[in-house]
């Protein structure tokens, strides 16, 4: 396997050789380049290649006359070799320039980097994660938890969940709506979306 995540597929020249291909040839054709691309070679055996190319045995003879022309003995591709002796040459020059220049940014300022990371490493980290408050007493829990329900005793109740009847009565003794049936039961159908 190799470490080129990519490969150059030079669309024009690709077509000039292929063209005369059916879909299924041209789709064989170029999973065994992947292939080739990936690993380097391709394996000199009929039953791998068909599994590489994902052809069907009864259709592999028709196929493999049809694009072992475009190999060279051996299942070889020169060219994808260059491209990939290329890209493999390109690779390693960006990561020693990396390396590089990973290198010189830490050791320019390596005496100062330390003394500065250990004074600024627990400020920012108490400014992102600042030290949670003290638990309350323990006398004070039913308190908190008292004031809680009462808020929720005082919510209003929601005339979406209430039986006609109770929504009507509700209403009515709110004085949100007159006592007159037709215009509750209008609001009501309203609000309820029918």
């Amino acid at each position: 396997m190799t470490d080129l995540a990519w490969m150059k597929t030079y669309i024009g020249d690709e077509a000039a050789i292929t063209l005369h291909l059916s879909a299924e040839e041209f789709g064989a054709y170029e999973r065994l380049r992947r292939h080739y691309w990936q690993h380097g070679m391709l394996p000199d055996d009929d039953v791998r290649l068909m599994r590489v190319t994902g052809v069907d045995v009864d259709r592999w003879e028709a196929v493999r006359s049809a694009i072992c022309s475009l190999f060279e003995d051996g299942w070889r591709l020169p060219r994808l070799d260059n491209e990939r002796e290329a890209a493999a040459e390109k690779r390693e020059i960006a990561i020693d320039r990396a390396r590089k220049g990973a290198d010189a940014r830490w050791r320019r300022n390596a005496s100062s980097n330390a003394p500065r990371m250990l004074e600024a490493m627990p400020k920012a980290m108490l400014e992102q994660c600042p030290p949670a408050p003290a638990p309350a007493p323990e006398d004070s829990a039913p308190e908190r938890k008292e004031e809680g329900l009462a808020l929720t005793r005082a919510k209003e109740p929601n005339v979406m969940l209430m039986s006609m009847a109770e929504a009507q009565e509700h209403l009515r003794s709110t004085g949100a709506l007159s006592a007159d049936e037709n215009e509750v039961n209008g609001y009501l159908a309203a609000s309820r979306g029918g």
